[in-house]
């Protein structure tokens, strides 16, 4: 079993993690800039569902 220290410093944590933080801004820009309510609704909803929240909470 590999302790968290030795999981982190695995190549493909690290990829994992790049990615995620990736989407996670994207949909986050998205959530902010695009002109259209419904996709800046759908992307907040997007968003809390990646940020670990429930998407229904204000």
């Amino acid at each position: 079993m590999l302790t968290l220290l030795e999981l982190t410093n695995e190549p493909i944590t690290a990829i994992v993690i790049a990615t995620h933080g990736l989407t996670v801004v994207t949909v986050a820009l998205t959530a902010v800039l695009d002109p259209s309510a419904q996709r800046r609704r759908e992307a907040r909803m997007v968003l809390a569902v990646l940020l670990g929240r429930d998407r229904n909470d204000r």
